[in-house]
């Protein structure tokens, strides 16, 4: 006996397995709860089910009102789907046919992740101390983003290095997540700002950071490290 065609995936990435809990989940979810699981479902981490993302974000992405995106996400908590965190959204085990993996909590990820942002650029030389984490973990009960973080790091060290370059004088490096508290607030108060604008902040301070590198080397003989 033959055995029958092989099945092979037109796209190996972006896809997610549907089993008997996603059927369950629509029918009893109502159609705007239905559609934002099967949404999270496909953009939640494969190894926790979690996804981190504000209510405007997910209503642009699915051209639905901030209204009727805490509505389905208040539908989905209710019915036991999912557990909502402040922007973090966990998809429930019953409900996610992947095994999840044993990893740190939400709080304690978004600290080593904002560690990680800050060990990039050259003219910081934060040792991420009990006082930034206990601000990091600040920023994530107030609900900031990495993204928002990653913005306020950028535009602050694109700043710092204009400072550097026009001084003939050294001046110290950043030490410390708080130095880029109220750039963080002026980042939350531009949320319309686009990506385009970021990306331009990005590019900038890379090509500041390369200018300061080049004249750093060029007056001790070495670079960061």
């Amino acid at each position: 006996m033959s055995a029958g065609p092989r099945l092979v995936l037109k796209q190996s990435t972006g896809w997610f397995a549907a089993g008997w809990a996603f059927a369950e989940a629509m029918s009893v979810l109502s159609d705007a709860a239905f559609k934002l699981f099967a949404w999270l479902c496909l953009n939640a981490d494969r190894h926790t089910g979690r996804v981190r993302i504000g209510v405007a974000e997910i209503a642009q992405c699915l051209g639905k009102s901030d209204g009727e995106i805490e509505a389905a996400l208040e539908e989905l908590a209710q019915r036991g789907v999912c557990r909502i965190e402040g922007i973090e959204v966990e998809i429930a085990d019953r409900y996610w046919p992947y095994e999840k993996q044993t990893c740190r909590s939400g709080a304690e990820e978004y600290a080593a992740q904002v560690r990680r942002l800050l060990a990039e650029p050259a003219c910081v030389r934060c040792r991420f101390t009990a006082g930034d984490e206990k601000m990091a973990r600040a920023l994530y009960e107030r609900g900031v983003t990495l993204a928002q973080v990653a913005h306020a790091i950028w535009l602050g060290c694109a700043r710092k290095y204009t400072t550097l370059l026009s001084s003939q004088a050294t001046a110290p490096p950043i030490a410390s997540l708080s130095y880029f508290a109220a750039v963080i607030d002026e980042v939350l108060e531009q949320s319309n700002t686009s990506d385009a604008y970021w990306s331009y902040v990005r590019r900038k301070t890379a090509a500041l950071e390369g200018e300061w590198l080049s004249r750093f080397r060029g007056r001790t003989g070495s670079g960061r490290g």
